[in-house]
């Protein structure tokens, strides 16, 4: 595939069941967001209230972020704008609360990185972690709205999945990152070259692709998914920076969903 390559949700099937190897019952239709030869699969769920997702025994890691609705996943409720990440090779099986809407992303490969940036990932205890809407670490201003729900520090995944908001037209310089990226607009827009993403939209960009964009005068919200942790590069004369929560002097949040928990359900 392109180094950067668009796709655009209203050119992409709306089709019953799931195409990635988990199991579905109930009402569940699925839509591809992600090119086909990509290292990175991601695509938008529609669940009827009910209707569940489970996921086998070996696949690696993935993690659903909540658009409308509410999902119960290992007896915590992953509600909007959330999410849950889902350890590799962990069996589990979510249930929609109401009608909801998901993006649902992972690897290509079931087999997690074992040569990134901060090592490999422990093999045993892995589990589900489930996110509130305010994320592990935040960056939020009264144009700034932005969390980590993973940011590939965990001992036992290198998932990173954060979200992205600005409410003006944010201009970005032009850098790249050291893994590749799904980047998947939620609401508002952004500009990249000549082309618009709207919601709904993705673009995949190739690791050590420079690029830049600018966002729509009212903003955007957007997800940006990897599977290993990254650093960002922004030109020769700057070294480059690691990416994560901590490392990015975000405040930490840890908006963890427990069992029982009164705010996010039972």
């Amino acid at each position: 595939m392109a180094k950067i390559e668009i796709v655009r949700a209203a050119e992409q099937e709306h089709a019953s069941g799931y195409p990635t190897g988990h199991c579905v019952d109930g009402g569940v239709r699925h839509q591809v967001v992600s090119p086909e030869r990509f290292s990175l699969w991601m695509l938008r769920g529609d669940l009827d209230d009910g209707s569940t997702i489970e996921w086998p025994a070996t696949h690696g890691d993935e993690a659903v972020y909540i658009l409308e609705g509410a999902l119960e996943i290992d007896g915590r409720v992953t509600p909007t704008k959330g999410a849950a990440i889902v350890e590799s090779n962990v069996a589990t099986r979510a249930r929609a609360i109401g009608p909801t809407r998901i993006v649902h992303m992972g690897p290509r490969d079931p087999v997690p990185p074992v040569d990134g940036l901060n090592g490999a990932p422990a093999i045993d205890g892995h589990g589900v972690h489930v996110v509130g809407p305010r994320g592990t670490y935040a960056n939020t201003t009264d144009t700034t709205d932005s969390h980590y729900y993973a940011d590939s520090t965990c001992p036992r995944c290198r998932i990173s999945l954060l979200s992205v908001g600005r409410s003006f037209g944010y201009r970005s310089e032009a850098h790249s990152h050291t893994q590749d990226e799904l980047i998947h607009l939620v609401a508002g827009g952004v500009n990249l070259g000549r082309q618009h993403l709207g919601p709904g939209d993705t673009v995949a960009i190739a690791a050590n692709t420079r690029y830049g964009f600018r966002g729509d005068d009212d903003g955007f919200v957007f997800v940006n998914y990897r599977s290993d942790a990254s650093q960002q590069m922004w030109g020769s004369d700057i070294p480059p920076r690691m990416e994560g929560g901590l490392v990015n002097a975000m405040t930490p949040v840890m908006d963890l969903i427990r069992p029982g928990d009164p705010r996010h359900g039972t």
